[in-house]
């Protein structure tokens, strides 16, 4: 299924475009010269259309070597790929041209490090003055790939580690917990050799029950192999047997990992574990995009592609929804566009209802896709595990 939510931009073109010369008074020190005028209850609403985006998410492929239980493949509904060349000097050329953007993180729902240039990708980005990082299951550290990513240097490295020994890991993972662990601390020994403190290590860990047990022992382990942070996420199901792997209902006031509680709460940054009233958009917050390998500007990760999850038990159709394609026009153009603008409007006052946890829930068909919700939304963020911060990504 391929289905992707082509009316949705249309629905979002509320507004009209001003120029902003006529209310300068009010923006004194803005740099943009036009704005959207957006009708709220309260009156009028302004806002700049700048060209603000701090940080790139981009998906240089969505093939991998490995076959993880918890991967989205398991509902995928998308041609799986990789960028062209052309595509990726089209988005260099249009990075230099956004002159707020810091951070370009190579990621998204493939393996980066088996994309056949994605050395002269991470290159290419150094070269302009960006942060780079990467996120990768650490397989293809091999000793000349590490010495490439100290040479550069990359930023920082994020590695997926779902376990701390093989029993958790490999069950996970579909494969061999020693291999990449020898991967990082070889990683560590050319760092050392080198006399650089870069790339910084990062590890992700997936929450679920059989896995959080030993999440106090992935800790010690990250400390061993020197990593500067460690990212808990709960675990999203893209299959039925994964539905109830999901620990989104425990007490996170009173977490209790017994002895090693302390070292738990110090050194990993949790997310939350039930659900909470407060939603936040990280990408909107961090003023953020993602590209797909095609080249196509989604908000999130969750709107990148077509696939299936399951919300509390609940299955759920998910279809992505893209603002524009950097091979026809510009990030520049497509961050400022009307659509966009309102989206990102709708996403920091997050108007959107709370379905999750909504009285109707049960026998309510807007919950089956995310294409509209009963406040007329539409794409609808009503369910977005991540603004409840139980799901959590670099």
């Amino acid at each position: 299924m391929n289905k992707i939510n082509t009316h949705s931009k249309m629905n979002l073109n509320g507004g009209t475009k001003i120029r902003l010369e006529e209310y300068r008074s009010l923006f004194p020190n803005e740099q943009a010269t036009e704005a959207l005028l957006l009708p709220i209850e309260e009156g009028y609403k302004i806002i700049p259309m700048r060209r603000d985006i701090k940080k790139l998410y981009i998906e240089v492929t969505t093939l991998c070597n490995f076959a993880c239980t918890t991967c989205i493949r398991n509902s995928w509904q998308d041609d799986q790929g990789k960028m062209e060349w052309t595509t990726f000097e089209r988005l260099l050329a249009q990075m230099q041209e956004l002159p707020e953007l810091e951070t370009v993180h190579f990621g998204g729902f493939g393996e980066p490090m088996s994309h056949p240039r994605i050395f002269d990708m991470l290159r290419a980005v150094k070269s302009i003055g960006l942060r780079v990082e990467m996120i990768t299951n650490g397989s293809l550290l091999s000793p000349e790939n590490i010495e490439k990513l100290i040479k550069l240097p990359l930023d920082a490295i994020f590695i997926s580690l779902d376990g701390p020994d093989e029993e958790e890991y490999n069950l996970i993972r579909q494969t061999d917990f020693a291999p990449v662990v020898d991967n990082i601390k070889a990683l560590n020994t050319a760092k050392e050799k080198a006399k650089s403190k870069l790339p910084e290590l990062g590890i992700e860990f997936v929450a679920m029950k059989k896995n959080f047990h030993k999440l106090a022992k992935l800790i010690r382990l990250s400390l061993e192999l020197k990593a500067r942070q460690v990212i808990v996420t709960n675990v999203l199901p893209y299959n039925e047997e994964m539905k109830d792997e999901i620990l989104y209902d425990l007490d996170d006031t009173q977490l209790d990992h017994g002895k090693d509680t302390i070292l738990v709460n110090v050194h990993a940054k949790m997310p939350y574990m039930k659900i909470r009233t407060d939603r936040q958009c990280k990408f909107v917050e961090d003023k953020a995009a993602t590209i797909t390998y095609r080249g196509e500007v989604a908000p999130c990760y969750a709107l990148m592609h077509a696939y299936h999850c399951y919300i509390y038990g609940r299955k759920k159709e998910m279809y992505p929804f893209y603002l524009g394609n950097v091979n026809e026009s510009t990030l520049g153009e497509i961050w400022t566009d009307l659509a966009y603008v309102n989206f990102r409007s709708k996403l920091k006052d997050f108007k959107f209802p709370s379905c999750t946890d909504c009285k109707y829930v049960d026998g309510c068909s807007y919950t089956d896709t995310n294409e509209s919700d009963c406040w007329g939304n539409n794409p609808s963020c009503a369910e977005c595990l991540w603004s409840r911060r139980l799901i959590a990504c670099p």
